[in-house]
This record gives C-alpha cells, structure tokens and sequence, in this order.
C-alpha cells in the first residue's frame, strides 16, 4: 500500500509540473478547484447515503460479511477529510482477520484442543457510478474453506431516487439473520444459510425492505438443470433514541439448496444407491438427485434497549425430505433450529465489552451432527480500535440413544482474537 501510494504522489506532482492550468489565472484556478471539490463531495455523500440504507437489506449474511461492509462504509466517510482521488473515491478495501483458541471435551473419547485461523477474509466495493456498485471478497476458514471467492456481486441502485434495486452475482441469499454476540454461529445457520450464483430484486421504503431471489441450485430436480429454486423475504427495521427493534421473515423453495444440507444430501444419496446395488437392486433404482425440492422458512426478530439486546430466531423445513435425502429413524427428517439470545454492554477500564448468554435447540438434525441442545455464555471486549478479545462456553447435549445420538453432553471453551483493518 505504502507503494502505491507513492507512486500516486509521484504522479500528482508531475502532473501539477506539466498542466496547462497554468497558464490559468490564480482566481479562475481556485474557483475552478471549489467547483471540483463541492462536486466530489457531493457524490460522496450519495453514495455513503446510498450504502447506509442497502445495508439494512443485508439480512441472511454472515456477520463478518457484514462487518466489511462496515468498514467499506467507514471508509466512504473518511473521503470527506482526505485528498480527493479517483482511486480513494472508487474503490475500497476492508480486511478481517481471526485467530481462535479451543479446547474440546466431546460426546466421546479424550479432549482435544487447536489453534487455528479461523477466518481471512478481503474486500473490496466500488462504487461505479451513482446507480452501479461492486463487491467481492476473498475468504479462507482453516479446515473448512480453502482461500476462495467467497461474494462477487453487481448492484444497480439509487435508493435516494427509487426505492427498487437490483443485485446479481455470487452472494448469500436473504434468508435468516443468524445475528449473535457469541464466537460461534448460531444453528439455524448450520441448517439455513446459502451461498449462491442469484438473482435478487428487491426494495428499500421507510423502515420496510424486501426482495424475491431466483438461482440454480446445485441439484437437478427430476433431472432438471435450471433456473428453479427461489425466495423472498420481508423485514422491518425501526431506531429510536436508545432503542431499535427488527423483525424478518423469510422463504427459500429449496432448504436442499443450503449450505449445510447439498453436499450431504447428495451423499446421503450415493450411500443408499450403492447399498441398494449390493443388496441386488437393479441399477437405476434411485435417482441421485432429489425427485422434490423441500421447502424452508423463517422468522427472527432483534430487540436494544439501551444496553441490553435480545436476539430470537426459528428455522424450519415446512414437510419432511425424502428418507434417501435427509433421514430420522425410520423415516424423512424435518429439520428445525432455533436460537434466543440475551445481551448487556457495559464499559470495563473505559472499553467497549458485552456479555451474553444463549439458548439454542434443533429438532430432527441428528443427521447434519448437531445438537439437540445447547447452552453458551461469553464476553468480548474492544483491546483496541478495530480489536476485540472474545471468550466463550458452549455446552451440548446430543440426541438421545433412541433417536440415534449418544445421549451424551459435551463442553468447549474457545477464545477469538479479531482485528479488521
């Protein structure tokens, strides 16, 4: 960066060297420079406008995505009191970087422990134009994702002129909130949350946003590669003096399509195809990708009341999957989660900290290893600007023997280093 930026200088000061401004006169070049500069503010004060208020429709987004967007916000603002340039003014860059800390008593077998880097993530948004903005970002979870594109998405708004926008690309669809003040996601978003290649249409009106969304999902439905899975949501928001208070609903056709859920599906699927083939099945007995798509929904709401916070969620499939897909005993599981949570901020040695404590649950999850119950309480706390120090205790308590589990409790204790720059 450092670099760069002086390769820019470089630049500028040639530029100023070799201009045909000055042939101009002092009076004529200063009213020409005001003129500039009350231009260059003004758009960016729309778009720092136009930012604020799509940030409200970001519902179904994992909070570290969110979090960049944040930042990239921060940095529109920090425009105003800087040098204008067509690079600042056109593009900005957001990191977060995470460190995590764990030790492990499991259902069963001896504790564990790790470090790890639990979250890389950059990116990037330009605003193109008054009506054109991209975003991306790179992401890299240890363990779980190699370095990826995790979003790449153009939107065509101008919410100060029309409440309509428009968003296409790779991005996680609105559907759930999955908002926390603990280290670990909450489980509705082991179940709902999905990452896609969609279409969204939508609208910003007052306190009132919504969108319907169209994607492919990863499974061919009756052998059918197209444009078939979709959904809708509707929230509203609403900030007082000291106190806000959010509500959402949410629709997805295809709970099959979630992350959580495609890859094992299609598992699910080969296992039993090829369990069907040694037990004397004729080949072709079971078709590899779902017959039906499985609907999902949701409803979660968020309430502040000066230092305290509550957060509740629920996520259910609305009828039960094919038994091949998703199993429960006997039979198709209907998957469920949900999560309530309790919050207070306070100040410790004049930092920003809050405590929390959560109750969150499954039904009929057994087979995507989740818990029937689980209880967490943690703490955070700001060390330094854009840092933060995160403890947590999480307690589980697995599905009983009969339905398939170990009837078993476990407990992990975790500590999260964050940093976004």
């Amino acid at each position: 960066m450092k670099a760069r930026t002086a390769t820019v200088t470089a630049a500028w000061i040639w530029a100023a060297a070799h201009s045909p401004l000055q042939a101009e006169s002092l009076e004529a070049r200063v009213a020409r420079l005001e003129a500039q500069n009350r231009a260059q503010e003004a758009a960016i004060q729309r778009q720092a406008a136009t930012i604020a208020e799509q940030k409200q429709r970001l519902e179904g987004t994992p909070a570290r995505v969110k979090s960049l967007e944040e930042d990239l916000s921060l940095e529109e603002q920090r425009a105003e009191t800087e040098p204008a340039t067509a690079w600042f003014q056109n593009l900005e860059i957001a990191g977060l970087i995470e460190i995590e800390a764990s030790h492990t008593s499991p259902y069963e077998g001896g504790s564990q422990s790790d470090l790890i880097l639990s979250t890389f993530e950059l990116g990037i948004m330009a605003p193109v134009t008054d009506w054109v903005e991209v975003n991306a970002s790179l992401l890299y979870e240890q363990y779980d994702t190699p370095l990826e594109v995790d979003v790449a998405s153009i939107t065509l708004a101008n919410l100060e002129q029309n409440p309509l926008f428009f968003t296409a690309g790779q991005i996680y669809v609105p559907f759930g909130a999955y908002e926390t003040n603990l280290v670990s996601d909450p489980l509705t978003l082991d179940i709902g949350e999905a990452r896609e290649v969609a279409a969204q249409l939508g609208f910003v009106q007052g306190d009132f946003t919504g969108s319907a969304y169209l994607f492919n999902g990863d499974h061919d439905i009756d052998g059918e590669d197209q444009l078939g899975s979709w959904g809708a949501n509707l929230g509203y928001a609403h900030e007082e003096e000291g106190r806000s208070w959010a509500f959402g609903l949410g629709y997805l056709s295809d709970l099959g399509d979630s992350d959580g859920l495609q890859d094992l599906i299609t598992e699910n699927r080969e296992t039993a195809y090829q369990e069907g083939l040694d037990a004397g099945a004729a080949d072709g007995w079971l078709s590899l990708d779902p017959t039906e798509r499985t609907g999902g929904w949701t409803a979660n709401a968020a309430l502040t009341f000066g230092q305290v916070n509550f957060i509740g969620e629920y996520l259910s499939a609305i009828e039960e999957f094919e038994v091949y897909s998703l199993g429960f005993g006997h039979r198709g599981a209907k998957p469920s989660a949900w999560n309530l949570e309790l919050g207070y901020s306070f100040t410790v040695f004049g930092r920003e900290s809050t405590a929390a404590i959560a109750y969150q649950g499954t039904d009929e999850a057994l087979a995507l290893e989740l818990p029937k119950e689980r209880w967490l309480v943690g703490w955070s706390i700001g060390l330094f600007d854009n840092t933060a120090l995160s403890l947590e205790w999480a307690h589980d308590r697995d599905y009983g023997t009969r339905e398939g589990g170990t009837g078993q409790s476990s407990d992990n204790l975790a500590a999260k280093l964050a940093v976004e720059f």
